[in-house]
């Protein structure tokens, strides 16, 4: 119940966030900024409100309802992909990646966006250890990137882009202990089936979009994301630049293992944009109260800019 008032409290002071984002200089030119930027906060509050996530959770089902439902309304296709983890000699999990597809006006390989949508079923990064059993909410933590997503249907579906645009919902990403292997489960089952596919249906490009709302914004080239893709990441450090945006920092500082890089070892270009020092990761902490409009929104600009120029 607790937590339950606190998810009230931070939707009760949403007013109040946007009044202070608009009168931030650079945005709220526009009636699309403005328009978007409540889609995709509207799109967080709601899954935090669902609570945490994790496979076979109230919330993982609600989660996945609005995917299937916003695919529904905006896609040109909803492709659902179900697999099922073992976890022991004796026990599975089922899981299942959703696909929401746009066609794009010119046709081409697509440009594959993704996000995980599930959240961790245990703090163990928490301070407090009594809480390392305790589900996350994950707010910043899969709720960011599913909310870019969700906004980025909608942007879509109203402003098609030439090339067709595939946003993946990947399933398993933050769910196995540390050192299990039980991680980046439905990204590696839908690189695995891709595998199976002729080349000319890859993907021209993986773009994975992980803990970007937080309000201390910076994002760090990471390691893979240059080897295998630096002309798609110089590309979007470019459109950060001309758009006045100054969270994405040009060093390298991580080597990552996130949703894209079981792409990148297809030989796929393959990049991750995650700002990896958030304080909160993995701990009861990553909260709605840490987000940011403006975080989040600096993001889905610089994508769209990004995928309307390839």
């Amino acid at each position: 119940m607790k937590r339950l008032r606190q998810i009230r409290n931070f939707m009760a002071v949403g007013s109040m966030v946007f009044v202070l984002f608009w009168s931030l200089p650079g945005f709220g030119n526009t009636l699309d900024s403005e328009k978007y930027s409540r889609v995709i906060w509207n799109y967080l509050e709601t899954l935090c409100a669902f609570g945490p996530r994790n496979p076979g959770s109230e919330g993982y089902r609600e989660t996945l309802d609005l995917i299937r439902k916003m695919g529904e309304k905006y896609a040109d296709q909803v492709v659902e992909q179900p697999f099922s983890v073992r976890t022991s000699m004796s026990t599975s999990v089922d899981m299942v990646n959703l696909e929401l597809r746009f066609e794009g006006t010119q046709g081409g390989a697509p440009i594959l966006i993704g996000a995980h949508f599930d959240t961790r079923p245990f703090a163990d990064e928490d301070p407090d250890p009594a809480n390392w059993s305790e589900p996350i909410l994950g707010a910043n933590d899969g709720g960011s990137g599913t909310a870019i997503l969700l906004g980025l249907a909608q942007y879509l579906n109203q402003h098609p882009v030439a090339r067709p645009v595939h946003l993946v919902f990947f399933d398993g990403e933050d769910f196995g202990a540390k050192d299990s292997g039980l991680k980046l489960l439905g990204s590696t089952y839908y690189a695995e089936q891709l595998v199976k596919e002729e080349r000319e249906k890859w993907p021209y490009w993986v773009l994975v979009i992980d803990m970007v709302g937080d309000k201390d914004l910076e994002i760090f080239k990471e390691f893979y994301s240059l080897k295998g893709s630096a002309s798609f990441l110089d590309r979007i450090y470019r459109v950060a630049e001309d758009q006045g945006i100054q969270s994405l920092n040009e060093k390298m500082k991580y080597t990552i293992y996130d949703d894209h890089y079981p792409f990148h070892r297809m030989g796929i270009p393959s990049t991750v944009l995650i700002d990896f020092d958030y304080p909160y990761w993995h701990t009861l902490q990553d909260t709605l109260d840490k987000c940011s409009i403006k975080s989040m929104f600096s993001i889905f600009s610089v994508v769209v800019k990004t995928i309307e120029d390839l």
